[in-house]
């Protein structure tokens, strides 16, 4: 039961583990959509802490550098 409320909590709260974990799943193959979403809804990380706020950024930074030249190729 507890780990049923802690995965509803995890979907429902932004984490830095499920950003973090996205960032380097778009740095190996092109996101979609969804995971983009949820890219997206869990790029403020952590609501109550910043505890991996500078990795997050340098690392969606060369996420965002990937996509650029993964378009240019197409």
């Amino acid at each position: 039961m507890t780990d049923r409320i802690g995965a509803v909590m995890g979907l429902l709260i932004p984490s830095c583990m499920e950003g973090l974990r996205l960032v380097e799943l778009g740095k190996q193959r092109p996101l979609k959509l969804h995971e983009r979403l949820v890219l997206f809804y869990n790029s403020p990380l952590c609501l109550h802490c910043n505890c991996n706020r500078e990795k997050f950024d340098k690392e969606r930074a060369k996420l965002r550098e990937i996509d650029r030249e993964r378009r240019l190729a197409d």
